[in-house]
């Protein structure tokens, strides 16, 4: 490869291996020194002038944003969230450069030669320049991707990826396929693809186009108007960022919106839906709701700590923790409206993927706690404290919180008692593996001290946790029959032995041996169980993510 170190070009024969790993130490250190010398991650002066004093009218994008679009599963949505979806996809964040999405998708359509310039190509892992003769780096530009003869880098990689069976492919390769993914998306973007706003009112399937398609609509006035309205309307982006006047892109803007209402024969357009949508996008609930459960719970549990083991604290840690519930409560009010909003946009249960179950898996953790709130105030900590880590979890840049179509098998009444009840244990097992910890340590430290109000406590908090076992037991094992009469309506067979279906299976004996433990008439009964909890709740995490990221069967939509 060639690195250019003060306008002088050294070459250093850095192959392609087949794993990172591969690479040896001394390649390494090189590599590590030309991207200390380089200075890589500096821009092009009139790229950064660019980015600086080319931001879009923030009033004018917000209308952009609220335009409808179609998205490659059919569903209609307002821009705004497909503008969102692409920047985290390219640059793992919401805004860039002082622009939020909106802004930043209309100075792409509008200036696409600048920003093949701009590094915002988000790499998962900073060697892979190296790997393609580029550079050190997490953030490269368009531009990059491609050598002095206009070849694409990754070509020759993707193609002997793909020639591999998919069970063959590890993660390096997988981590490639989704850099030439977002490469191939931005391709599109630059060149007035993927952005699908004109109806066709005379398709079958009811297609929408975007101005870079090749379309032909049965009217050729539909097709004059497609092909001339947006060079017009970037035209109009420009001269309103050049004078500060964006009446003539509000205007033009205006005619698309009139073209959809008019080719809209389907009436898939829902104004209510739409507005909805942009306000699930503007309020981020559940990211609000992750700060109030982390913060809150961690206070509550601190507080319920030293009620527990300073006996004469306690009146003043009792008087603090109703206070500091309220603002629980607030927090699980507009949880459930979350919830309840993402339920009516994308008008189904929203519990079909992996992002849309651990947000109602927090809802439920945190419900559960407000249910124990009486009985023990430590549980009712460890519960809220619970529902911030799964959503904290949900929000990484591994989960999709994208609202798509259902999948065929999953357009079924079912979905919503069967799936809710199979979260709902999920809930209430997290909430036991939490107590089983807390006990056993509470075990493991009074062994010594003998304090018998300790030994009241973890006798205390024992029942709260075979109560909490219980009732998911039984949530797991009805969720799970339900689960059996949905599969014989889909799939003609109730039982299958499907990954998903035999560890729901492990995780149902698991659990039921965990719960007729207590009744076993011994001294150290209690210690047993609570460790049964903790261990138990393994089955829980391959039942829901093994199963769902390292097996494959007919449940691995998830």
């Amino acid at each position: 490869m060639y690195i250019i170190i003060n306008n002088k070009k050294i070459c250093v024969n850095l192959r392609y291996p087949r794993h990172p790993r591969s690479k040896t130490l001394l390649q390494l250190i090189l590599a590590i020194f030309l991207s200390v010398s380089v200075n890589a991650q500096n821009m092009p002066a009139d790229i950064i002038v660019f980015l600086k004093e080319n931001k879009i009218n923030p009033e004018h994008a917000r209308k952009f944003g609220a335009l409808a679009i179609q998205s490659s599963d059919g569903r209609i949505k307002p821009v705004n969230t497909f503008s969102s979806e692409i920047l985290r996809k390219l640059y793992k964040s919401d805004n860039i450069w002082g622009m939020n999405s909106d802004q930043f998708l209309l100075s792409l359509l509008a200036f696409p030669e600048k920003w093949m310039h701009v590094r915002f190509i988000y790499l998962s892992d900073k060697h892979f320049g190296l790997y393609l003769e580029m550079r050190l780096g997490n953030y490269f530009s368009y531009i990059e991707f491609f050598n002095s003869n206009g070849d694409y880098r990754l070509q020759e990689i993707i193609e002997e990826i793909y020639h591999k069976p998919p069970s063959e492919r590890n993660k390096y390769e997988k981590d490639l396929l989704k850099l030439d993914e977002q490469i191939h998306l931005l391709h599109q973007l630059l060149h007035s693809g993927m952005l699908d706003i004109f109806p066709d009112k005379d398709h079958p399937n009811d297609k929408w186009y975007a101005p870079g398609d090749d379309f032909n609509f049965r009217d050729k006035r539909d097709s004059l108007f497609v092909s001339s309205v947006m060079p017009l309307y970037l035209n109009s982006i420009r001269a309103g960022l050049k004078t500060g006047n964006w009446e003539k892109a509000d205007e033009v803007l205006n005619s698309i919106h009139i073209f959809q209402l008019e080719h809209d024969t389907n009436s898939r357009i829902d104004d209510k839906k739409i507005q909805a949508e942009l306000l699930y996008n503007k309020l981020n609930i559940f990211r609000l709701c992750k700060k109030i459960y982390l913060i809150f719970g961690g206070i509550l549990l601190l507080l319920a700590a030293a009620s527990l083991l300073w006996v004469q604290g306690a009146r003043y840690t009792q008087k603090l923790i109703p206070l500091l519930s309220l603002f629980v409560l607030g927090g699980f009010l507009y949880h459930v409206f979350g919830v309840g909003l993402r339920w009516y946009i994308a008008g189904y249960a929203p519990w079909s993927n992996s992002y849309e179950t651990m947000v109602f898996v927090s809802l439920v953790s945190v419900l559960a706690g407000i249910i124990f709130y009486r009985q023990s105030k430590i549980v009712y900590a460890l519960a809220v404290l619970f529902g911030g880590v799964i959503l904290f979890v949900s929000g990484l840049n591994w989960m999709d919180p994208q609202i798509s179509s259902l999948a065929p098998v999953l357009k079924s009444p079912w979905l919503m008692f069967h799936v809710a009840l199979i979260m709902i244990s999920y809930g209430f097992f997290g909430i036991s593996f939490l107590l089983g910890l807390t006990n056993l340590t509470l075990l493991k430290v009074n062994k010594k001290k003998g304090n018998e109000t300790i030994f009241f406590r973890v006798r205390e908090l024992s029942i709260i946790n075979e109560i909490s076992l219980w009732i998911g037991l039984s949530a797991l094992s009805i969720g799970t029959f339900l689960g059996a009469v949905w599969a014989n309506e889909s799939w003609g067979r109730y039982w299958g032995w499907d990954p998903k279906e035999t560890w729901a299976l492990i995780t149902i004996i698991a659990y039921a041996i965990v719960t007729h433990a207590a009744f076993i008439d011994k001294n150290d009964n209690r210690k047993w169980v609570n460790a049964g909890s903790v261990i138990a709740f393994l089955c829980v995490l391959m039942t829901y993510f093994g199963v769902n990221y390292f097996l494959s069967g007919m449940h691995s939509y998830g």
